[in-house]
C-alpha cells in the first residue's frame, strides 16, 4: 500500500473539513473514562482527533504512514500542550511501545486496505496491541456512501485551496482522483497556487465481512451502529463499530 496523502498533507484538513472528529470524541467519551486509558489512534492523519484524545488520555500514541502528516500532527500537539508519541508505521505491521486499552481507526482508514488479507492482517496487528479486555473502535464506509459516490464528482473552492474530487465506483471498489490547487504566495498582488494530485483506491467491506475478519483476529464485535446511531447499518453512510479482545 503506497503512502497516501504525503503530497496532500498541507491541504488535508481542508479535504477533511466535514470529518466527524467531534462525533467520534463524543462517542468515546460516552463509553469510557478516557483519563484512565492508554489510547492509540491508528491512521491518525494530521492529528485533529488524536490531540483532543491526548489531552485527556493517560497515555496516547498517534500512528500514520505519512511522515508529512505526522509533522503537522506534531506541531498541532505542541500548540495544544498535548503529550503524544508519534509513530510512522503501516497498520498491518503495527508495533507499539506498550499495550493499550483502546485503539481507534477512524474516517475510513480501514477502507484503504484493498484486499481482505490486508484487512485481516491489520486486525491481527491491532489485536496484538490491545490488553486483555481492550477495545478497538473504528468506522468503515457504509452502504449509503457507496451509493452516493456513484455520483462521481464534487468540488470545494476557498481562498486558499481549490479541491476537485472525482470518484469511480466498480462493485466494491472506489477509486478517487483528487486534485488540489493550494495557495502558496502572491506575486505582484496576484495569488500563486501549487497543483497537487493523488489517486487513491478504497474497498467497501460489508459488515458481515468485517465481523468475520475481526473474529479471525480474535476480536469480538460488541457494537455496530450507523452514523453514530442516527441510521441503521443497512442505510448508513458510515458504520461505527467496537470490538473487544476477550
Amino acid at each position: 500500500m503506497a503512502v497516501l496523502y504525503d503530497a496532500f498533507a498541507d491541504v488535508y484538513d481542508a479535504l477533511m473539513a466535514d470529518a466527524p472528529y467531534a462525533e467520534w470524541q463524543a462517542f468515546l467519551e460516552e463509553r469510557y473514562r478516557l483519563d484512565s486509558l492508554d489510547i492509540a489512534d491508528i491512521g491518525c492523519g494530521t492529528g485533529v482527533l488524536t490531540v483532543e484524545l491526548g489531552r485527556q488520555a493517560r497515555f496516547c500514541i498517534g500512528v500514520d504512514q505519512s511522515e508529512a502528516m505526522l509533522s503537522i500532527a506534531q506541531e498541532r500537539a505542541m500548540a495544544a500542550g498535548a503529550r503524544i508519541v508519534w509513530l510512522t508505521q503501516d497498520m498491518r505491521e503495527l508495533r507499539l511501545p506498550r499495550p493499550v486499552d483502546l485503539a481507534i481507526a477512524t474516517c475510513d482508514v480501514l477502507n484503504y486496505l484493498t484486499c481482505e488479507d490486508d484487512l485481516r492482517q491489520a486486525f491481527r496487528a491491532i489485536a496484538n496491541t490491545l490488553r486483555n479486555g481492550g477495545v478497538f473502535a473504528f468506522d468503515v464506509i457504509g452502504p449509503a456512501r457507496l451509493d452516493m459516490l456513484q455520483h462521481g464528482y464534487w468540488h470545494q473552492v476557498d481562498d486558499d485551496v481549490v479541491l476537485l474530487h472525482e470518484t469511480d465506483v466498480q462493485r466494491d471498489w472506489v477509486r478517487h482522483e483528487v486534485v488540489a490547487f493550494a495557495r502558496v504566495q502572491e506575486v505582484a498582488g496576484e495569488p500563486l497556487y501549487r497543483r497537487i494530485e493523488e489517486r487513491h483506491q478504497q474497498r467497501y467491506y460489508p459488515l458481515a465481512q468485517v465481523q468475520e475478519a475481526l473474529a479471525a483476529a480474535g476480536l469480538q464485535l460488541i457494537e455496530a451502529t450507523g452514523d453514530f446511531g442516527r441510521q441503521s447499518v443497512e442505510t448508513a453512510d458510515r458504520l461505527v463499530c467496537r470490538a473487544v479482545r476477550p
